[in-house]
C-alpha cells in the first residue's frame, strides 16, 4: 500500500512536470508577443502565465513533500499554489475586461498588493482549515472567475471576444473535474486512475485557452487593418471631394470636366457656357460677400433647373459650364431661360444677369472644340447685352 502511494505520488508529480513543460513555451510566446506586438493585454497574459508557472512549481514541490512529516512545509507550498492559482484566474479575468475594452491598461501595483494579501490569507487559512475545504474554496473561486470572464467576453459584439470566451468556457468547464475528485475523495469513493492525473486536464484546457487568446488577437488585428483600410478609403474619397468640388458653390470644378465628358462619350447633347454680367461691378459696389452670394445663387438655381445626371461646373471666377447629355437644343434653351429668370432677383437688391453660349455635341465630338464654340457664342451674347 505504501509502495502504491509512492508510485501514485510520483505519477502526480510527473503529470505536473509535463504541464510545467507545456506552460513554459506558452509564457515565452506571450512574452515575445508583447515585445513584438506591443499590445497591453499581452503584458497581463505574460504575468498571468508567469504566476501559473509559480503555481505549478509550488504544487510540484508539495507533491514531493507529500509523504514527508514536515507538515508546515506542505502547508506553505499548498498555500503558495492556491494563492498563485487564484491570482492567475484574477489576471485572466482582468485580461478579459482589457480585451473586451480594446487593451485598456490595468493597475499592476494594485495586483501586487492584492497578491501579497492573498498569500498571507491563504497561509493562515491553510493552518486552521482542512486541505479539502481549502481546495473547495480555491477551485470554486477560480471557476467563478473563469465563468465571469466568459460573461465579460460574450456580452460584447466583437467576434474576437467570443473566440476568447470559448477558451475561458473550456478552462472553467475542465477545471470542474477538481470538484469531482474532491467530492469522491470526501465521500471515501475511489477516484478513477485517469482522473488522478489532474494536471493533464489542466494542460489541455490551458493550452486551448492560450490558443484562443492568440486567435482572438489575430482576428482583432485583421479587423483593425480592415477598419484602417475603410478609413483610408473614406479619407481618400474626402480628399477627392475637396480636390474635385468647388468649395464655394459645391459644383464640380474644371479638374473633373474632361473625365465627366469622357464618361458620356457615345451620347449627344448640349453644352452651355455661362458668364456673369458686370460681376466686377457687383463686387466693387456691393462687396465680395454679396458677390459670393451671387455665385452661390447661380449654383443653387443650376441644381434646381437641371437634371441630376447633368454636369454642373464652376470653371473659375464668374464662369460656369453645364453639360447635358441626351437633350435637345430647344429644351436646353428653355431650361436656360427659366434659369435666367429665377436668378435675376434671387439676391436682394442685385439685378443678376448672365451671358450664355449654347452649343451641341455629338457622340464623337471633342471637348475642346465644343468648349471653343460655346465660349464664342457666350461672348456674342455678352456683347449684345
Amino acid at each position: 500500500m505504501n509502495n502504491f502511494a509512492t508510485v501514485d505520488s510520483a505519477l502526480s508529480a510527473w503529470s505536473i512536470f509535463i504541464q510545467l513543460m507545456i506552460n513554459i513555451p506558452l509564457f515565452l510566446m506571450f512574452l515575445i508577443s508583447w515585445f513584438t506586438a506591443k499590445r497591453k493585454v499581452f503584458v497581463t497574459w505574460s504575468i498571468a502565465w508567469a504566476i501559473n508557472l509559480i503555481a505549478l512549481v509550488m504544487v510540484l514541490l508539495a507533491a514531493n513533500w507529500e509523504m514527508s512529516s514536515y507538515y508546515e512545509t506542505r502547508v506553505f507550498f499548498y498555500s503558495m499554489y492556491a494563492s498563485a492559482k487564484i491570482i492567475f484566474a484574477v489576471l485572466l479575468y482582468l485580461s478579459a475586461i482589457q480585451f473586451s475594452r480594446r487593451n485598456e491598461a490595468i493597475n499592476i501595483p494594485i495586483i501586487f498588493l492584492f497578491s501579497l494579501a492573498l498569500l498571507f490569507f491563504m497561509f493562515f487559512l491553510a493552518i486552521d482549515f482542512h486541505p479539502v475545504i481549502i481546495q473547495f474554496i480555491v477551485y470554486g473561486l477560480v471557476c467563478l472567475l473563469f465563468y465571469s470572464s466568459v460573461y465579460v467576453c460574450v456580452k460584447t459584439s466583437l467576434i474576437e471576444c467570443k473566440v476568447v470566451a470559448f477558451g475561458f468556457f473550456v478552462q472553467g468547464t475542465m477545471f470542474l473535474h477538481h470538484f469531482i475528485i474532491l467530492t469522491l475523495w470526501f465521500t471515501k469513493e475511489r477516484v478513477p486512475v485517469y482522473m488522478s492525473r489532474i494536471s493533464f486536464f489542466d494542460t489541455i484546457s490551458e493550452f486551448v485557452l492560450a490558443l484562443t487568446f492568440f486567435l482572438g488577437v489575430i482576428i482583432r488585428v485583421i479587423n483593425e487593418y480592415r477598419e484602417m483600410n475603410i478609413k483610408l478609403e473614406q479619407n481618400q474619397e474626402n480628399l477627392r471631394t475637396l480636390v474635385d468640388i468647388d468649395p464655394l458653390t459645391g459644383l464640380k470644378n474644371r479638374r473633373v470636366l474632361r473625365s465627366f465628358f469622357n464618361s458620356i462619350k457615345g451620347q449627344s447633347g448640349c453644352i452651355a457656357f455661362i458668364d456673369v454680367n458686370k460681376f466686377k461691378q457687383i463686387n466693387d459696389n456691393w462687396g465680395h460677400t454679396v458677390g459670393d452670394k451671387c455665385l452661390t445663387a447661380i449654383a443653387i438655381k443650376m441644381k434646381e433647373v437641371f437634371r441630376f445626371e447633368d454636369g454642373l461646373f464652376r470653371l473659375g471666377g464668374d464662369e460656369f459650364l453645364i453639360v447635358c447629355p441626351e437633350i435637345s437644343k430647344m429644351e436646353m434653351i428653355n431650361r436656360l431661360d427659366k434659369f435666367k429668370k429665377e436668378i435675376k432677383h434671387f439676391v436682394k437688391g442685385v439685378s443678376l444677369t448672365v451671358a450664355v453660349g449654347v452649343d451641341t455635341f455629338e457622340k464623337d465630338s471633342h471637348l475642346d472644340q465644343v468648349l471653343k464654340r460655346a465660349d464664342k457664342e457666350m461672348y456674342k451674347n455678352k456683347k449684345s447685352v
